[in-house]
């Protein structure tokens, strides 16, 4: 058995991990990395029996369509929100003028071939059980059994729980080989208690002068988190952009806050025109969420226009912001820039740290809980030094191998 690394080595971005055994080729997950422009995708094999996605996001689910006619394997939450950021990423990718490799024809073809899975199913002659991994709504990690030995994959994980949905759940089976996403292998995450508290603070100080809160946020399981914490301001807040969609089809299923999810997202404002949002503007006293939470585009941007001069409005960063990308510059350097304009940005500006990845700790305790024979450390920035520090700490044999390299077993 073999699992060549087709992306996410030591980097975070276009997770693609390739199992080969026998006459069988399974890829955990098929995603793109977005910054820096244009995307880079993930090494494209030549023959593939399935694609199992972990979850909706595109550095998980990215590429899909450049292989279209190969089955996909994923939850049916899965499946509708990978269709809205894949149709969304054709669009954006139109509009910056790069190529992709793929139409939203494609995206049609490609999900037209997923199969609806949401816990065990057969590839071949390779077991596969799903296990809900507590990242975002209909996210999941992956138990392998291959000739009797034991895979499991997280995918991007969490095990503390959310506003949104609970922590991870992990097998009972004993793993053989554990494939852990890194992103936060370096440090932990601040107490999630404490930071609401300080976030609603920052707001409450807004809010009282009357002026605007803007929260860019992830359209996919942050934006949805924030109105859970946000419940207490039903009335001050609007949404806008690309998280009305998401949030509608999330708010349909089954999760442990979907009844208030509903509630919240009935009473809220959404914003669907550009007077819509003059108006908001105007009457201020607002809480707006609104894609992108990193600032490439979306209705964020002409929010930063309208208030980037003004000391009474905030802009709350509630999501990790990449290396590249206009939010990270803003934070850095107080700067918004894109390629249009730079608006040197008078309102505050302050990060919070909503993470829905494990931390260092976090991923320490998925570790022993599941006490593995070997470990593949991926999707980080550091998964070396990650990898010798859980080797130092559990005495686990531990890689942390690059992309296009092959670790046979």
């Amino acid at each position: 058995m073999k699992l060549k690394i087709l992306g996410s080595g030591r980097e975070v971005g276009r997770s693609a991990i390739l199992l080969i055994h026998d006459n069988c080729k399974i890829s955990l997950d098929f995603g793109v990395k977005l910054q820096p422009e244009p995307p880079s995708f993930p090494i494209i094999p030549k023959e593939i029996d399935g694609i199992i996605v972990t979850h909706s996001h595109l550095d998980h689910s990215g590429a899909i369509p450049l292989l279209p006619n190969v089955n996909c394997y994923m939850s049916d939450m899965t499946k509708k929100l990978t269709k809205l950021l894949l149709i969304d990423f054709v669009k954006v990718a139109r509009i910056n003028n790069y190529h992709i490799g793929f139409s939203k024809k494609d995206v049609k073809l490609a999900l037209s071939n997923s199969l609806i899975v949401e816990k065990d199913f057969i590839i071949k002659d390779v077991a596969c059980k799903f296990f809900d991994a507590g990242h975002i709504p209909g996210s999941k990690s992956i138990l392998l059994n291959v000739q009797g030995k034991n895979i499991f994959y997280t995918g991007d994980i969490k095990l503390e729980k959310q506003n949104l949905i609970d922590g991870c759940k992990l097998p009972k089976e004993e793993i053989d080989i554990l494939i852990i996403e890194s992103t936060y292998g370096d440090r932990d995450h601040n107490e999630r208690s404490k930071e609401e508290d300080r976030f609603k603070a920052e707001i409450d100080e807004t809010l009282n002068q009357n002026g605007i809160v803007l929260l860019p946020a992830f359209a996919v399981g942050r934006a949805q988190e924030l109105l859970l914490i946000l419940k207490d301001y039903i009335d001050y807040i609007a949404i806008d952009g690309m998280a009305k969609d998401a949030t509608k089809i999330i708010m349909n299923y089954n999760l442990k806050s979907s009844t208030l999810l509903k509630k919240i997202f009935k009473r809220i404002k959404k914003v669907n025109t550009k007077k819509e949002r003059e108006r908001i503007i105007r009457k201020g006293s607002r809480i707006i969420i609104t894609t992108s939470g990193m600032l490439n585009g979306g209705p964020a941007v002409y929010y930063i226009k309208k208030i980037y001069k003004r000391k009474d409005c905030k802009i709350l960063f509630t999501g990790f912001q990449v290396e590249g990308t206009p939010g990270k510059y803003l934070l850095d350097t107080g700067i918004f820039r894109n390629e249009d304009l730079e608006l040197h940005v008078n309102c505050p500006i302050a990060r919070f740290d909503f993470s829905s990845h494990a931390g260092r700790s976090e991923l320490f305790k998925i570790i022993e809980k599941l006490n593995p024979k070997n470990i593949i450390c991926v999707h980080g920035d550091h998964c070396n030094e990650f990898a010798k520090d859980i080797e130092k700490k559990f005495g686990i044999k531990t890689f942390s191998p690059s992309n296009n390299e092959i670790l046979e077993f």
